[in-house]
């Protein structure tokens, strides 16, 4: 394998391994609400991406940020892609401290064939036999889910709705990933700083009088900053094929720490549902190496 690839391996990688473990680190701070972790991690994540920004990507940001003088509609999609984005980490959270991280593993199994559907609807993309075969299996895994458990696996479609839209509007950005990340962050910074002065600020408490749950919060913006350098980097290094397959990384760690380590169940239903998922990813990316080797 090329230098390069070897380092693309490395750094992405190691970003979906982060990803795959951050239950541990979730769960780590049970004892705090999910929206106090959630208005922490977005005013640790802006701090984190200026360091960034102004640090390592400070020529393209200052691109970027006329490009955002001249279009304010960048400016629009970033508030909107910021808000999504949110709504994707409360999620993500709440169901770590509500012992859900095995639905977590299944909204990331489900968003890749997700991704598929909105490509159909929102940019009118082409949807070949085998996509078209491997989306319905995936909507079988989940309605038999669905049937019997008696109840849709909402936190699951949470996730792969709200990241799957993000990517949508991610999209339509024209600036750099690092200051679209850093901008997401500023604009809810004014919303989580309220809510942790005036609607709960119990969670200020911690700094001063606890520090090891202080060093956690602080680093809640690292678990963003960190694994979105490296997946650039790998992104970069990496031929698309290898870092699509890469992405199941994540939702398979998470899986195994749901069953091995928070000790969720794993019985038929999820069995059936999990199986269909596979076997659709399986068929799905199968049908994109045959696209990219024509």
């Amino acid at each position: 394998m090329e230098q390069s690839n070897k380092k693309g391996l490395i750094t992405a990688l190691s970003c979906y391994i982060i990803w795959g473990l951050l239950p541990l680190y979730w769960a780590l701070l049970n004892n705090i609400s999910p929206y106090n972790i959630l208005a922490q991690r977005i005013i640790w994540s802006g701090i984190c991406m200026a360091i960034v920004v102004f640090g390592m990507h400070f020529k393209q940001f200052k691109k970027d940020f006329q490009l955002l003088k001249e279009q304010r509609s960048q400016l629009v999609l970033l508030l909107v892609a910021s808000v999504i984005i949110s709504i994707n980490w409360f999620t993500y959270i709440w169901a770590i401290a509500n012992n859900q991280v095995m639905n977590t593993s299944l909204g990331y199994y489900i968003n890749p064939l997700l991704n598929v559907v909105l490509g159909v609807i929102l940019f009118k993309e082409f949807l070949s036999t085998p996509k078209k075969l491997s989306v319905l299996i995936a909507t079988i895994g989940i309605a038999l889910l669905t049937y019997q458990l008696g109840s849709l696996p909402i936190v699951s479609l949470i996730l792969a709705v709200s990241f799957g839209l993000y990517g949508v509007v991610k999209k339509k950005l024209l600036i750099s990933p690092f200051t679209s990340i850093a901008f997401e962050a500023w604009l809810l910074t004014p919303l989580a700083l309220l809510y942790t002065t005036m609607v709960d600020n119990t969670v200020w408490s911690y700094f001063g009088t606890d520090w090891y749950t202080t060093l956690l919060l602080i680093a809640c913006g690292l678990t963003t900053s960190v694994p979105l350098v490296l997946f650039s980097y790998g992104a970069q290094l990496l031929p698309l094929n290898l870092l699509g397959f890469l992405q199941y990384v994540s939702p398979t760690i998470a899986l195994l720490l749901a069953i091995l380590y928070f000790g969720e169940s794993f019985d038929t239903p999820q069995i059936i549902a999990f199986g269909c998922i596979w076997i659709a990813l399986a068929i799905y990316t199968m049908s994109n190496q045959l696209t990219r080797t024509k």
